[in-house]
């Protein structure tokens, strides 16, 4: 009876996302992701079904991303100035 050598797993690669703000594809560890929970953006959710975007950490990007609107586009809903100023708040400090 031959025995098999087991095999290891391979490792798999990050996957890639797209920045909104800038439109860089950079590894999903490096950006925030962005969703609509019960009508209000969540920063980095977890297992959160449905539209999300991604942002990179840099400041230059947000705003880039409020200018276009970007952020509202990708996530289907309008991002308030109030949205925005409490996003920064929590990320950006």
């Amino acid at each position: 009876m031959r025995v098999r050598p087991r095999r290891t797993a391979a490792a798999r690669p990050e996957p890639l996302r797209t920045c909104v703000g800038c439109r860089q594809v950079k590894p999903r560890s490096v950006l925030h992701r962005l969703a609509v929970v019960d009508g209000s953006i969540v920063v980095d959710p977890r297992r959160v079904a449905g539209r999300s975007a991604y942002l990179c950490r840099e400041g230059a990007c947000w705003e880039l991303a409020q200018k276009r609107r970007a952020l509202d586009r990708a996530l289907g809903s309008p991002v308030t100035a109030q949205d925005w100023e409490r996003l920064r708040q929590g990320i950006m400090t």
